[in-house]
């Protein structure tokens, strides 16, 4: 763990996934651009508050790491994840924006991730701080292309194609399957410039609470690495919830 070795995006799993209800709506789904799908897939992971227990299981190839956390999220710039396993317990997170604080508990250090400390892996993950790190609509950084319908796991899907038109961006192209009923991103695919594929992510599992559905168990794979991927699960997941004023302050990251 920045010794070096952590989780990160469902991200946009994430420890920071986040979802918001989506609405019904009069427009012909056979009627929708890439861009109006990308809005309802945003409105479908927005949140103001969330909380969860989630578990990362990381396949190194011959063995797998199982991490433990809770955590707890504002939106999608602010997040804090403390480790509950054996391991790493007391192992902290602090995201606020685009910055992220590391906290080891047995040295009493807390640690800025920057630079090229970004592209590790969190906790050992296929998934990186600088996935963690993103935030934002993805309409704003992104040209985004419909290319038609197909279907995945029995379900009807829009493919997307998202093209970097800014350059403060992990992946230069991204592709997505998005569940064409719930708006959920089932499959995608992130891509160097170079055109080689680098990651790819699918959700494994999603439950409806109340009107809003929300993937709570999500595989991401470092094409780039040896071993199976990381599989991200959340559980006892509650939104809109109450959250102390200094919650995300590197006070309480520390103490």
């Amino acid at each position: 763990m920045i010794r070096i070795d952590m989780h990160s995006r469902f991200i946009r799993v994430a420890f920071f996934l986040t979802a918001l209800t989506v609405s019904g709506s009069c427009v012909s789904a056979q009627s929708l651009t890439g861009p109006e799908i990308m809005k309802r897939v945003d409105a479908n992971q927005s949140v103001t508050s969330i909380s969860y227990s989630g578990t990362m299981e990381i396949d190194l190839g011959n063995r797998v790491l199982v991490k433990e956390m809770k955590a707890v999220a504002l939106g999608d710039t602010k997040s804090f994840v403390e480790f509950t396993n054996p391991e790493d317990s007391g192992v902290r997170y602090l995201k606020v924006d685009k910055n992220l604080w590391m906290y080891f508990p047995a040295e009493q250090e807390t640690i800025k991730i920057s630079g090229h400390l970004l592209k590790e892996g969190m906790m050992g993950s296929d998934v990186s701080y600088e996935d963690a790190l993103e935030s934002g609509e993805l309409a704003d950084k992104y040209e985004i292309a419909l290319l038609g319908k197909e279907t995945l796991n029995g379900r009807e899907v829009y493919v997307l194609d998202l093209k970097a038109k800014v350059k403060n961006v992990p992946y230069d192209r991204q592709k997505w399957w998005v569940d064409a009923e719930r708006f959920i991103v089932l499959k995608s695919e992130m891509y160097a410039k170079s055109g080689k594929l680098l990651k790819e992510s699918g959700t494994l599992e999603v439950r409806q609470f109340g009107k809003r559905w929300y993937p709570v168990k999500v595989r991401m794979e470092d094409k780039l690495k040896k071993g199976g991927g990381t599989v991200f699960a959340m559980k006892d997941l509650e939104f809109d919830v109450k959250l102390p004023s200094d919650q995300f302050s590197l006070r309480r990251l520390s103490r």
